[in-house]
């Protein structure tokens, strides 16, 4: 009697089995790269981040001009930072992402992301989708969601950094 589920995983060339083997790898270890670079740049004060005065400067500077702002403000929703904090601010996330190097960090570690996601995900539906249509109309789907989810994700970092 064969085994039921190992019976389609079988069927698969094996080169197919070991390209999703590596790929898990390589997408894993850009993570790890990209991870490191974002939180890097995100959370160490170098540049990229607003000091306690420019944050009251730039609240401020809302608040005048958004009355939501002013309200969120008033009711104690957006706290003034602390002297010697480093923020993070939509103004710098702008001027970084305008930066060509920054821009292709961000839409790698999304990539990346993505890509290692659907690999796992891949991996979890050979193993419990057992007829062969089935899996692969999940298959397609998902890669539907995930050029989609790309495709938007890349925009937003594009239009963020005034790409276009």
């Amino acid at each position: 009697m064969k085994n039921v589920l190992t019976q389609d995983r079988d069927a698969r060339p094996s080169r197919t089995r070991a390209f999703g083997w590596l790929a898990q790898r390589l997408t894993g270890l850009g993570l790890v790269l990209f991870l490191a670079l974002h939180f890097w740049v995100q959370h160490m004060p170098a540049g990229f981040l607003d000091t306690a005065e420019e944050y009251l400067e730039s609240t401020s500077e809302l608040a005048a001009t958004e009355p939501g702002f002013a309200e969120a403000i008033a009711e104690g929703k957006i706290k003034p930072a602390l002297q010697g904090e480093h923020v993070i601010s939509s103004r710098k996330v702008q001027e970084r992402l305008a930066n060509p190097l920054w821009m292709f960090v961000d839409v790698m570690l999304l990539l990346f992301a993505v890509m290692h996601g659907m690999n796992g995900l891949n991996n979890v539906l050979e193993d419990y989708v057992q007829r062969p249509m089935h899996r692969k109309i999940v298959l397609v789907s998902c890669w539907a969601a995930v050029l989609l989810l790309s495709v938007q994700g890349v925009v937003s970092i594009l239009a963020v950094g005034n790409w276009f």
